[in-house]
């Protein structure tokens, strides 16, 4: 699989119509080179196949029942809850490392971006923070707010 690429011609045009009429050349009479011959006997034997008809209105209903019966049973809220202890460690996990590393990428990007650059940088994701907290909020709000009233 690793062969070296063939050199490359000084006009791409030349390597795309020869290629095009080789392939060309296969269909019509696939006696030349095997790969050709496998792709022809491909394309003329696809099968031809729909979904069914009524194959939306399954997958609608599949997925109408699946959301609640999911939401109402006892493994959704374990997984609710593993879910979000699993954040908590990433959350952590997060803290630790921007402690212990932290100082040395901020000197690694000062230098590499210039001083300004990293400071950019910094205040665009301060600013990408501080617009998804707004949804991020609301989500926890009407997650809650939900719990509670059942």
């Amino acid at each position: 699989m690793n062969s070296p690429r063939p050199p490359r011609p000084a006009d791409p045009r030349s390597v795309e119509e020869r290629d095009w009429l080789a392939q060309e050349r296969a269909l019509a009479h696939p006696a030349g080179d095997r790969r050709d011959a496998l792709l022809a006997r491909a394309l003329r034997t696809m099968p031809v196949s729909q979904p069914p008809a009524d194959f939306a209105a399954a997958v609608a209903a599949l997925a109408a029942s699946g959301a609640t019966a999911a939401a109402s049973g006892v493994d959704s809220k374990l997984e609710r809850m593993l879910f979000n202890g699993l954040l908590a460690v990433f959350a952590l996990a997060i803290v630790v490392v921007a402690a212990m590393y932290g100082g040395q990428w901020w000197a690694m990007a000062s230098e590499g971006l210039g001083r300004g650059a990293a400071q950019w940088a910094l205040a665009a994701g301060a600013c990408l923070l501080l617009s998804w907290l707004p949804g991020g909020a609301r989500r926890l709000y009407e997650a809650t707010r939900v719990v509670q009233a059942a």
